[in-house]
């Protein structure tokens, strides 16, 4: 959520108006920063804490945790389409998220309204510069271009009859060829929200695609809210000890709590590390207690961050980002999407480790834990942090915005739809 809070943030600062549009359980966080909230029908982290979410969330099974997801997604089709319908019905222009194109695609068609598409993943746009993310078993021109025509079948077998379906409802005409391509004709704006120093732009695309840099908020719009505070619980026991390891799995969820509890026993026991720990969406019961274990729900990256020392996290775009501005080396436990793609980025540019959960062992975290924290890869996070600040990536994002959408109006609307 943070990334679009940075950008509304930014495009308000240019005199725009902007909404969000995100789950219902999202309105506090997005409203303490000021910014007016549209709720979208569903709540994810109830979701994915559920009887069945948990059953698939133990399972550590990337296709069946992906399959679920969208399982969820189309069980609340007809409250969720509405909900967007109803905020999009408000505003003059749509930033969407690349997810959910199946439904703000038909709906900024319908409503004859100009969409920009915004990316947290390795890019899925054709070049022969490189394959698609996770095919990247061969690297010559016309492989890495097949790779992304491949995707693009099976991503459109996946979601044909999604999209057809609203489109008939909305009452325009069935699409006979791919999603993909249809868009792709229509030339929106396509903003990848990644850094170059990662993954560099490739030479082939075409104007539409950008790769602008990470978004994050600045210090001045987070002084205020109370998110941007550390518990005093939480600062003292930083205060009182060397600086922390920081483990947080985000929105992901953990089914199998009980392999990560006998991980961090073992960590505990083993070592003199002292540990951050962020539950987050996990449902995590018997946590160990000790002197060198803090346990939170939630913290504020960009506050606390800086007073630790090494990151292991899911491998999220956004929490990657975090870790690297702030100057620490990463071990990333991938779970599903785009997070193995980034483990292995940040393994062969040495900034970090990377271990899928399924393979995750206390050996194996304690052996990253020590190589993480070599002089090596402190030098390479250091170079590329100070990168990812100097690209200005907000800045980007909201001057290729503002040249897509003509915005030279006084009374500009903006809306970002988020799932």
């Amino acid at each position: 959520m943070q990334p679009y809070i940075a950008l509304a943030l930014g495009l308000m600062d240019k005199g725009h108006q902007v909404a969000i549009a995100a789950p219902e359980n999202f309105a506090a966080f997005v409203e303490g920063f000021g910014i007016t909230f549209h709720p979208l029908y569903g709540n994810a982290e109830e979701g994915m804490n559920s009887a069945e979410g948990q059953s698939v969330l133990r399972s550590e099974n990337t296709i069946k945790l992906m399959k679920y997801f969208f399982k969820v997604l189309f069980d609340i089709k007809v409250p969720l389409r509405k909900s967007y319908l109803e905020g999009f019905d408000k505003v003059d222009f749509i930033i969407a998220n690349a997810a959910t194109l199946q439904i703000t695609c038909g709906i900024a068609e319908k409503q004859n309204k100009k969409l920009a598409v915004t990316y947290f993943m390795p890019p899925v746009v054709t070049t022969a510069e490189f394959p698609l993310a996770d095919f990247d078993f061969l690297d010559f021109s016309w492989y890495n271009k097949l790779t992304y025509k491949l995707a693009y079948i099976f991503y459109w077998k996946f979601l044909k009859e999604e999209t057809n379906e609203f489109r008939q409802e909305l009452g325009l005409p069935v699409l006979r060829e791919s999603l993909v391509d249809y868009l792709d004709r229509q030339k929106p704006l396509d903003i990848y929200c990644l850094s170059q120093a990662l993954i560099p732009q490739p030479k082939d695309w075409s104007e539409n695609h950008k790769i602008t840099g990470f978004l994050s908020v600045p210090k001045q719009y987070r002084e205020n809210h109370p998110f941007d505070k550390i518990p005093a619980a939480l600062n003292d026991w930083l205060a009182a000890g060397e600086k922390p390891i920081y483990m947080g799995f985000g929105s992901n969820g953990i089914g199998n709590t009980e392999k990560f509890i006998a991980i961090l026993n073992d960590i505990l026991t083993k070592t003199n590390e002292r540990i951050l720990f962020c539950t987050c969406w996990g449902m995590f019961e018997n946590l160990p207690v000790n002197k060198n274990l803090f346990v939170a729900k939630y913290v504020n990256h960009e506050v606390v961050l800086p007073k630790c020392k090494v990151g292991i996290f899911h491998g999220g775009a956004g929490t990657l980002a975090a870790m690297l501005r702030n100057n620490l080396p990463v071990i990333i436990i991938s779970f599903y999407t785009d997070q193995p793609t980034w483990g292995k980025i940040i393994e062969r540019m040495k900034l970090g480790v990377h271990i899928p959960v399924k393979k995750l062992n206390s050996d194996k975290l304690l052996s990253a834990l020590t190589y993480v924290q070599t002089e090596e890869v402190k030098r390479n996070v250091t170079k590329i942090g100070q990168q990812i600040i100097n690209e200005n990536g907000l800045e980007n994002a909201i001057n290729e915005i503002e040249k897509y959408f003509n915005t030279n109006t006084d009374h500009l609307q903006l809306s970002k739809a988020i799932i």
